[in-house]
């Protein structure tokens, strides 16, 4: 059977696959124009049906042709947001340790179902035309990660530029804006929430300093699984937060922020409590140890072989992990998480050390890049693997401006 299908078809199954390209029936065409893309470019790909044998069991056909791939591919849109059957294949993927890159075709936000498992640094957003500009960088992710060259180090395609608005002759500070040499920009960002601006006819490229980072009561932790969310609020409350940003000539900008909590544990059976230094508040834990934790879940929390984890889970949060190794009573030792094995933009990163003596020192950083438009005190934010965010923002002089969106507000001074 399978020398006749070969011989049908052209194709020779023996020959390995690179690739596993997942996707919902209903976008079929773009999932065939993302194979022909890896294809042409020298990408091995397996893709049902074309790849599934006459006869041969569907299921039984998937599953072996994950485990044997190095990257998964998944074609995501609304309608694989509600897809049973690729929540499976990207459960399976995750399971055998395979880098999952979510190829978004439609600005949806994954399901509860589907959010953890496509906690990656590798989104891409390909809902803005042309959608070959998109398959081309894909290809170029996807031969990096099966090389093993750095993903960061490639940069993102550029967004069509923004014509300069025309001189409004009812603002004179407009004419003399345009006069001086164009509409400058300014593009600062912080954990998910950026502003851009125009102040001056210089643009505005450099190095800015998080002044002051004000949240609302609302606002929840950008740092989902990687994140303790007690140890996160205390450190708003405690103002022991910091941020950068800066922005090259092209307009891309590159940011980070983060913060830390100090303070108590002590431990009665198998729950530990934290109270903080910042905020004198309590808060309890029930905790697990693993000595020998999956390998993929130690490879997703950006640890090594050998490692030990760590789980904690309060009533009414997510379960959050990370690992290290015990060097004591409770989880007394240095336990972190990392979703980048180098230092990388678009990361996580956060550091749990607890003391023999049962103090604990909590540090949280994340880090990202893109680009952005902004117009007349408006701005919208695009970032890989987020949907666009927008705001507000005014300066406050040449070298300050405050911005806020989403219930939260930053005030950024320019140190270069």
């Amino acid at each position: 059977m399978r020398w006749l299908f070969r011989a049908i078809s052209g194709r020779d199954l023996s020959v390995a696959h690179d690739v596993f390209i997942s996707y919902s029936s209903k976008d079929k065409p773009t999932a065939d124009a993302t194979c022909a893309t890896l294809e042409s470019k020298g990408i091995r790909c397996w893709i049902a049906p074309r790849d599934i044998l006459p006869s041969a069991d569907w299921g039984e056909s998937i599953i072996d042709a994950i485990s044997e791939s190095r990257v998964f591919v998944l074609v995501f849109s609304s309608n694989a947001n509600v897809s049973p059957q690729i929540k499976r294949e990207v459960e399976r993927a995750i399971n055998r340790g395979i880098p999952v890159i979510p190829f978004r075709i439609e600005n949806v936000v994954p399901t509860k179902s589907l959010e953890y498992f496509l906690s990656t640094p590798h989104w891409l957003d390909a809902f803005s035309p042309p959608l070959e500009q998109h398959l081309n960088y894909l290809a170029t992710v996807v031969a990096n990660l099966i090389s093993g060259t750095p993903v960061h180090d490639i940069p993102p395609p550029r967004p069509k530029p923004v014509p300069a608005p025309e001189p409004d002759d009812q603002k004179p500070d407009r004419r003399l804006l345009l006069a001086g040499g164009g509409a400058g920009l300014v593009a600062l960002a912080a954990g998910g929430y950026f502003l851009l601006g125009r102040a001056k006819p210089e643009r505005f490229v450099g190095t800015w300093t998080a002044q002051s980072i004000d949240f609302g009561p609302d606002v929840p932790s950008p740092f989902a699984v990687f994140s303790i969310n007690s140890f996160y609020l205390a450190a708003l409350a405690g103002k022991k937060v910091h941020g950068s940003f800066s922005l090259d000539e092209a307009g891309v900008y590159r940011s980070g922020w983060g913060g830390e909590d100090t303070g108590i544990v002590s431990y009665a059976g198998n729950r530990a409590t934290f109270t903080s230094d910042l905020t004198r508040q309590a808060s309890a834990f029930t905790f697990a140890v693993l000595a020998k934790p999956p390998a993929n879940v130690v490879t997703f929390l950006g640890g090594h072989d050998g490692q030990q984890a760590i789980s904690l889970a309060s009533a009414g949060t997510s379960l959050s992990m990370l690992v290290g190794d015990s060097q004591g009573p409770g989880f007394t030792g240095h336990w972190t998480t990392n979703t980048a094995a180098t230092p990388t933009f678009d990361a996580v990163r956060t550091s749990l050390q607890i003391s023999a003596q049962g103090r604990y020192h909590y540090q949280f950083d994340f880090s990202e890049s893109g680009s952005f438009q902004a117009r007349d005190g408006s701005f919208t934010q695009v970032r890989q693997g987020a949907a666009p965010q927008s705001g507000h923002y005014k300066f406050d002089g040449p070298d300050q401006v405050t911005a806020g969106g989403n219930g939260i507000t930053f005030v950024w001074h320019r140190t270069a």
